[in-house]
Formats: structure tokens, sequence, C-alpha cells
């Protein structure tokens, strides 16, 4: 038993956990991207994941040519850099993300796939940087209830009515 146990904990120990993830199509179709990166803080270079996934499969696509450049508020962060060829299919772009906190635009121009060239396909990726811009995870308190003793939708749907014994004890416990 022990061993099974081992056994299934090693890939958890493998597999990189990565903060944040986003996946897009390009505009017209042919490619999705990913990216995946940890918790970024301002002034601190970062490394992004990038994976470009065949949209049919979702496998990686190998023969991949992009641009890359990021912006915050319209001034340049990073690139464009001359437009590269990633043969694996995956990249890794080390950015500092030197404008402070707040969301950066990360947008990548595809124009190749398996040593085809193609129309210009775009993705564009908003990356929160800090916490400027997290969401508070505290409910706000000022916002009254919509509904005063409201009925428990999924108790009354698991016990057939709203006056069965069960759901009469949690909303005592509610209120």
């Amino acid at each position: 038993m022990k061993i099974l146990l081992a056994i299934l904990l090693i890939p958890l120990l493998i597999i990189p956990a990565f903060a944040e993830s986003q996946t897009l199509r390009t505009d017209k179709g042919a490619l999705d991207v990913n990216l995946s990166y940890d918790d970024i803080e301002p002034n601190v270079q970062t490394k992004i994941n990038v994976d470009f996934l065949n949209p049919v499969t979702q496998k990686t696509q190998e023969h991949i040519d992009y641009t890359v450049t990021v912006t915050k508020d319209g001034q340049q962060v990073f690139g464009p850099i001359p437009l590269t060829h990633t043969s694996i299919g995956t990249v890794k772009i080390p950015i500092e993300f030197n404008q402070g906190e707040g969301v950066y635009k990360m947008d990548f121009k595809i124009e190749g796939i398996l040593f085809q060239p193609l129309p210009t396909e775009t993705v564009s990726f908003d990356i929160t940087v800090g916490e400027a811009n997290a969401q508070s995870t505290t409910p706000n308190n000022d916002v009254p209830p919509t509904e005063e003793n409201g009925g428990c939708l999924i108790a009354t749907a698991a016990y057939g009515s709203e006056m069965a014994p069960q759901i009469q004890q949690l909303r005592e416990l509610r209120d």
C-alpha cells in the first residue's frame, strides 16, 4: 500500500505547478497559445512558459515562427523580438516587468507553422503584475442581501420540498 501511495505522489513532485495559466486561440484560429507563470512581481525577472498548441489535438505544435511584444499603457517593456522559430513548440521567455504593478499586454504574432508561411495571426494576453489588480478575497459586507430568508435551492432540490424537516433545520442554522 505504501508503494502504491509513493507511486501516486511521484508525479506531483515532477509536474511543475504554476500560479497562472491562460490559453487563447489566435484571431484566425490556426493555433492555441498557452501561457503559464508563477506570481509576477515588478522589477524581478520572470520566466513566461509559452506552449503553442494544435487547436484540434491540443498537443504541442512543433515548428512555429513568431514574434512577441510586451507593453504596459502603450509603452514597450519587452520586444518586439525578431521573427523567432521554435522547433519543439514550447519556449520560456525571461521578462522583467519594470513598469510597476498593473496589467501588462503580451502580444504574439504567428507567421508560420511547420515551415509554411501563413498570413499573420495574432493573440493577446493580459498579465497582472503584483497585487495592484488582485481581487479581494474578503466579502463586501456593505451589500444588503437581495432576498430575506430566501430559499435553499440546492437543498430543496436534494430533499424535494422547502418544507422538508432537513431544510427547516438548515434554515435554523443559517438564521
